[in-house]
């Protein structure tokens, strides 16, 4: 945002940017899908989770995070085993409901 002087936006307001042709959001969501990565294939190595689940704002995003996040992982992978990429179901909503269901349990 700063580097484009513009505010700070979610990956919905990026992604739609992106799609519109801005320059500026391309280079902010090919840094996000390249650190993204980076975090993905290091958890790879110590953990060999077999799928990992993308939540959050970046799940509404859809393909235009998943592809180029598919893409850049098979580019990095080295000896790593590949997980399986999906979005969480509940989009957005998983953090809140999480939180929600363990104050459940945790109430008398």
């Amino acid at each position: 945002a700063a580097a484009a002087g513009t505010e700070n936006l979610g990956a919905l307001a990026v992604a739609a940017q992106l799609a519109a042709g801005d320059q500026a959001a391309r280079r902010v969501w090919d840094e996000a899908v390249d650190v993204l990565a980076d975090a993905i294939l290091t958890i790879a190595a110590i953990l060999d989770p077999g799928r990992v689940v993308i939540g959050g704002g970046l799940a509404e995003a859809g393909d235009a995070l998943m592809v180029p996040l598919a893409e850049a992982l098979r580019a990095k992978a080295t000896y790593h085993a590949l997980p399986e990429l999906v979005t969480a179901e509940l989009g957005d909503l998983a953090g809140c409901l999480g939180a929600g269901l363990l104050a459940w349990d945790l109430v008398p």
